[in-house]
């Protein structure tokens, strides 16, 4: 599984049934969750540690579909915009990702890897930024994630993104 963190949170969000699927109105309009594919961050995300309970959807939009949607199951009203990566990408370095989930205790084979994406308007034009000096990894099996910080200025908080 190294290296397919797209193709792991794909999976995750594809994996509904429908008996845990509802519908709810989050800030980027309505989507669905699967209750049942809840990603606990033990830690909660930067900033917001009462926020502990997450789960990935489709994002709305078909214009934003290589974007996934970090629902929060806390509070409707709070959601991230995520980019899914593979570990060998060309926004964070592969061994800076190889230590990162060494140090949360994460095996590399099953850590799938978001990046949070921000979308900044200037002059009417959309312009998106990753940070990616805080990335989220997951351990896909046990659904358990965490925003690692690395601890150098290697990478920016507002990466710009084509798109």
């Amino acid at each position: 599984m190294t290296g397919s963190g797209p193709a792991v949170i794909n999976q995750a969000v594809l994996a509904s049934s429908p008996p845990e699927s509802e519908e709810i109105e989050s800030r980027f309009g309505r989507i669905t969750i699967n209750t049942s594919q809840q990603i606990h961050f033990p830690t909660g995300m930067l900033g917001m540690p009462d926020h502990t309970r997450f789960c990935l959807s489709r994002f709305p939009s078909e214009k934003m579909a290589r974007f996934t949607l970090l629902q929060s199951l806390d509070d409707a009203a709070l959601s991230f915009i995520v980019l899914p990566v593979d570990i060998a990408n060309p926004i964070i370095d592969r061994e800076d990702l190889v230590q990162a989930a060494q140090d949360l205790e994460m095996p590399l084979d099953d850590v799938a890897v978001l990046l949070v994406v921000t979308v900044h308007r200037e002059s009417g034009v959309a312009k998106l930024t990753v940070n990616s000096r805080a990335p989220v990894l997951m351990h896909v099996t046990r659904r358990v994630a965490a925003q690692y910080v690395f601890p150098h200025t290697k990478y920016l908080i507002r990466q710009p993104l084509s798109i």
